[in-house]
């Protein structure tokens, strides 16, 4: 049996490369004869730099940065000096990880630290940077990010806004007489499975805000800010980007890069395919199974994430994907009628959530080697 592995992380518990090693113990312990080959993958969120540092040449650049409330934190991004290219994380400032719980509020917080690093490889004179998108605890639509790029967002009397979800609403014009001539010589990339479009119930505010500390009100009001931001910038630039699938992504920020930066969306698992060098072992080698691991398999891995990204290579290539996941929150029905072959979960049910989680490698081990024994 050949195997192919693209698992994602299992947060606090696995990492990818641990589901990996686990796995193939499971595998051993199964007594079927395999092979597996292990590709580190990302959906452009948290990890998205240890993915390009596995897979290309690149130097960590250090930079005084902001977290998504504004106070000072140290962070990093890479840079490959062969292409030229920069490599940002916008989970380093801007995530959600960042800040405890009772901190977290979409409302308040900002996309301006990843900003500040963006600038950083601006002015150093990088001509290509990528910004993997996702875990943000943001919802701006971007502005943190352009105003630390010398954008100033104004309300109706004229007065600059802070760079913050609440202020969407009150936008009423844009000013980018301070922005640099510089960002003109940049390509810009996003990375993201996310295909949500900016607003409306499949929107960055109404899928993802809640999960970011937003109240029901906090809802409907930063969405509405995304319609008011999605006006303003439509007006003064003559684009609308709203409805163009992944604008969503990373509350939005996506939308502001596409729309002032001209960024260009980039699927995180094509990136991945190009980066590893994947499309052309896959034209060359076949595969029995792809498997693909998350530590909760919900709806919302059906709109983002990495799963959605294994299933469309799965599809391509014919290769049936079997799941597997610390938590299973959706039928098995369901799954398949996306295209999952098969899924199992590896916890016990007589153990509390602290031991899965602690125990997630031996559990692993020993649903594979159970899950493959009887098939």
């Amino acid at each position: 049996m050949k195997l192919l592995l693209i698992p994602d992380k299992f947060d606090g518990s696995l990492t990818s490369e641990s589901f990996a090693n686990a796995f193939n113990d499971g595998m051993k312990k199964s007594g079927v004869p395999f092979t597996s080959r292990y590709i580190k993958a990302t959906d452009g969120g948290e990890g998205f730099l240890k993915v390009i540092s596995h897979y290309k040449p690149c130097i960590s650049v250090e930079v005084i940065s902001e977290n998504p409330l504004r106070e000072p934190i140290r962070s990093y991004y890479l840079y490959n000096k062969e292409d030229n290219s920069a490599y940002i994380e916008l989970a380093n400032a801007s995530g959600l990880d960042l800040l405890p719980y009772e901190e977290r509020n979409p409302m308040l917080t900002t996309t301006f630290g990843t900003g500040i690093e963006i600038k950083d490889a601006v002015e150093k004179g990088i001509k290509h940077i990528y910004i993997g998108l996702g875990a943000s605890a943001t919802n701006d639509g971007g502005i943190g990010i352009a105003s630390a790029l010398g954008y100033d967002f104004l309300n109706a009397n004229g007065v600059v806004l802070p760079p913050v979800g609440s202020s969407l609403q009150l936008i009423r014009s844009i000013d980018d007489s301070r922005v640099s001539d510089k960002l003109k010589q940049v390509k810009f990339y996003t990375v993201h499975d996310v295909i949500n479009p900016l607003f409306g119930k499949n929107g960055a505010a109404y899928v993802y805000a809640k999960y970011k500390g937003a109240t029901d009100d906090a809802v409907a009001e930063l969405n509405n800010g995304l319609i008011r931001l999605n006006r303003v910038v439509s007006d003064r630039y003559n684009v609308n980007y709203n409805e163009v699938p992944g604008t969503g992504a990373a509350g939005g920020a996506a939308f502001g890069l596409k729309a002032l930066l001209n960024a260009e969306f980039l699927g995180a698992m094509d990136f991945i395919l190009k980066l590893s060098g994947l499309k052309e072992v896959l034209q060359k080698e076949s595969f029995d199974y792809i498997i693909t691991g998350e530590g909760k398999i919900d709806e919302q891995n059906l709109n983002s994430k990495l799963l959605q990204g294994v299933i469309g290579l799965g599809k391509e290539y014919k290769i049936p994907v079997i799941a597997i996941c610390g938590a299973l929150e959706i039928s098995k029905d369901d799954l398949k009628k996306v295209g999952v072959f098969d899924v199992f979960d590896i916890k016990d049910e007589h153990k509390d959530l602290e031991y899965n989680m602690k125990h997630a490698a031996l559990l692993l081990t020993t649903k594979t080697a159970e899950y493959f024994s009887k098939n």
